[in-house]
């Protein structure tokens, strides 16, 4: 199935956003589906984009060949998104600055020994010779000069706005800020990744238990590195929003040390409600754009799920205020969902063209129009908007909605989809040779269309009709 550009750049965006784990089971669904037979998805643009992704994160196999670059970024990996799609968030940070961080530390004169340290490693990986006083050595270079860089560019404004075009905007240089703080307690994230295997399913009460000891340690030696490493855990752990059980653990706990570390407890909270905010307004600023009936259901297929997650978890232990602000987030999803349902009526209306009918102006009505062409975009849009409809029912469930709205919808679609099927079965009766053939062309294209929005008895029972009629004298 082909991509248009406007498409493509879309759906980029939109998995570019998620976290590692959920692009992990994307991407296994996927090619299940894919392996399966399915063809109603664009399987080969989804996973090249996919595969691209997660191969720049390092997060599938086979294994990559290792290099100081990667080792560099490692311990790190957790906190990195594919691409920023909208403002700086604290403790995300783009793949899209990896690359011009590294040449930044590999050229900046501050940072010469990084740049001697992993030529040092690259050249050990190579001769297969024993690596992590290296890797040490590479960490301790890089604390050092990169901390002396943004001491030296902080007085002079050329080099400052050099840097951030380097970096491709102040998005980037914030986020070379935040590998810089996090330096010096690179250790606890290699600790973090060690216990926690990437994409956990869930954590125990005995890897909680230990999990808060990592994180009172990680506090200790900083407030900052304490922090962040809470947020990593959302990025390890197989769905997000199951951090959840992390953040009701440590803020339930009797230890006076948590309580002191508050603050950074109440960050990890945040940062899960920010997700879904972002992912709610996000779809929210969609609808001001045309519909893309594919990565609209992906995205509100997203949303519930987080959401769904979040409030399952806050439930069990009785947490209304998280369900509050959960489902505060649902009612902006629920909105946007309700204007992509409108959106896709009209998608699916522009894959049936009309003429007026000959005659009085008014009595005259609309008839098929057997003689338009219809482009590939308009009919792709077409197909995924008549699936979005069918599901926007069950959606509107999940997010909470007033269901009128989706059913309303759906029910114009169906309607608007058979009586233009049953109109063409009429133009093909009416017609002979060459635009009988087209008008079964366009009744064949219209059921295609309206497949998930009819019963399949009823588009059988058309695509009788249209048979007969075509032979008809």
């Amino acid at each position: 199935m082909h991509l248009s550009q406007r498409k493509r750049e879309q759906l980029t965006a939109f998995l570019g956003s998620l976290p590692t784990a959920a692009a992990l089971k994307l991407f296994a669904a996927l090619e299940a589906d894919r392996i399966a037979g399915g063809g109603k998805l664009p399987h080969d643009a989804l996973l090249d984009d996919l595969r691209r992704q997660l191969l720049e994160r390092g997060a599938i196999l086979p294994a990559r060949a290792r290099n100081a670059k990667r080792l560099f970024f490692t311990p790190f990996e957790d906190l990195f998104i594919g691409k920023r799609v909208n403002k700086k968030r604290s403790g995300r940070i783009a793949r899209t600055s990896l690359d011009p961080i590294w040449r930044v530390m590999m050229t900046a004169p501050e940072t010469a020994e990084v740049a001697l340290a992993a030529a040092s490693l690259d050249d050990a990986i190579k001769s297969e010779s024993e690596t992590r006083p290296l890797e040490a050595s590479l960490f301790k270079a890089a604390e050092d000069g990169v901390s002396n860089f943004f001491a030296a560019i902080e007085k002079d404004g050329v080099r400052k706005s050099e840097l951030a075009v380097a970096l491709n905007g102040l998005s980037g240089v914030e986020d070379f800020k935040e590998i810089d703080a996090l330096l010096s307690g690179v250790e606890f994230f290699q600790r973090l990744q060690a216990f926690v295997p990437s994409a956990a399913p869930s954590l125990s009460e005995e890897q909680l238990d230990e999990l808060q000891e990592l994180f009172l340690s990680a506090y200790d030696y900083s407030p900052q590195i304490g922090t962040f490493l809470l947020l990593a855990i959302k990025g390890r752990l197989e769905r997000p929003w199951r951090a959840l059980s992390v953040y009701h653990h440590l803020a339930r706990s009797a230890d006076e040390r948590v309580r002191d570390a508050s603050d950074a407890v109440a960050a990890l909270l945040e940062g899960m409600i920010e997700d879904l905010e972002t992912v709610a307004l996000g779809l929210e600023s969609d609808c001001a754009r045309p519909l893309d009936p594919k990565t609209a259901a992906m995205r509100v297929v997203y949303f519930a799920d987080y959401a769904d997650g979040m409030t399952r978890r806050a439930n069990r232990v009785g947490d209304a205020a998280v369900v509050n602000r959960v489902d505060a987030c649902r009612e902006i999803a629920a909105e946007a969902l309700n204007r992509f349902a409108e959106q896709a009526v009209s998608a699916i209306r522009r894959t049936t063209p009309v003429r007026k009918s000959a005659g009085s102006a008014k009595l005259g009505s609309p008839r098929p129009d057997i003689a338009a062409a219809l482009n590939a975009d308009i009919l792709e849009d077409g197909k995924g908007a008549g699936k979005l409809l069918a599901r926007a029912p069950a959606l509107a469930d999940r997010l909470g909605a007033d269901l009128s709205y989706a059913h309303d919808a759906l029910e114009d679609g169906r309607d608007w989809m058979k009586t233009f099927a049953n109109d063409l079965v009429f133009e093909i009766r009416a017609a002979d040779g060459a635009e009988r053939s087209a008008a079964r062309r366009l009744l064949d294209t219209v059921l295609d269309v309206a497949e998930p929005l009819l019963e399949s008895d009823e588009i059988g029972l058309i695509r009788d009709r249209g048979a007969a009629a075509a032979v008809a004298v």
